[in-house]
Formats: C-alpha cells, structure tokens, sequence
C-alpha cells in the first residue's frame, strides 16, 4: 500500500540469491523493482565505503547507481561497486566471495595448525612468518591480520 509502481526496494541484507528471486517474482506484478545487494567490508567498510554488489533489473540500477557509487568505498579506478546482473546475481556473487574468504581462513588456520603443532613455533616466530608472506603474492588482509594477533602480547601474561 505505500509503494507504486517503478519504486525500487534494495535489500542489502547479503540474502541467500533464491530469496531474492523468490521477492523478486513477488513483487514483479505489481511493478515495484527489488535490487539483492551483497554488502562486503567489515568495519573498514562501515568506515570508508564498502564494496557494494547489487543485481537485480537494469532500470532499478540505473535508479539507485548514483547514491551507492557515492556510499561505495572509493579506489583508484572508481567506486567498489557495478551492475552484476539479473535479480539473484548480487547476492550471488557475495555468496561466493564469502566462500572464497572462508576457504582463505581455513587454509591459515591448517597452516598456523603445522607450524604450531609440527613445527613448533612461537607465535612471535609465526607472525614474522605472516608478516613475510604479506609482502608476498599472498598479500591480504587475512594474512595481514593473522600476523598482528599472533605478535600481539597477552595484556595479563605478557606472552604471545
């Protein structure tokens, strides 16, 4: 009753995409566009802009593409966002991106798993380690991360 046709909805809740299309089909009839956004960037993101992923239809895109190139984190080429496609696409693309990024977490933690148990180091011998790499191909934020709390100090016990 409040929306009219050609209003757009953009659901930025980083949905599973058969939801979106599922909302999509629903409010296709009455005209009303709905744009999946998956939303990516932790607290940095919520700081300086993050990558916004949003697909659903062209005309809804076009609407919205203005105000989320303005709330995107902004880089060298332009804003962290674009026209992924068809409604489902966005949070699609998120899902996958989450994949890839859990895959990333798990192979740190396998290898923090060797170094600890197999190789026995120190976490001040590992976060050298880390460090090194992140100056490497492997560069991420992950690696970077993953350095900084193996250096950090126990503020009780003063070890690492």
């Amino acid at each position: 009753q409040y929306l009219d046709a050609g209003d757009v909805i953009v659901d930025g809740g980083n949905e599973w995409f058969h939801n979106t299309l599922r909302r999509a089909k629903e409010l296709e009839p009455k005209g009303i566009h709905f744009v999946g956004m998956g939303i990516s960037g932790g607290e940095e993101g919520a700081r300086n802009g993050p990558s916004l992923m949003p697909g659903g239809p062209k005309a809804a895109y076009d609407l919205i593409e203005p105000i989320i190139s303005k709330c995107a984190a902004q880089v060298n080429d332009g804003p962290c966002t674009g026209y992924l496609g068809p409604v489902g696409s966005g949070n699609y693309v998120k899902m996958i991106h989450n994949g890839v990024e859990y895959g990333d977490m798990q192979l740190i933690a396998e290898v923090y798993d060797v170094m600890k148990t197999v190789l026995q180091l120190s976490n001040d011998e590992m976060a050298k380690i880390f460090e090194e790499w992140n100056s490497t191909e492997l560069e991420s934020y992950l690696i970077e991360i993953t350095s900084k709390i193996l250096a950090k100090k126990d503020d009780v016990t003063d070890t690492g």
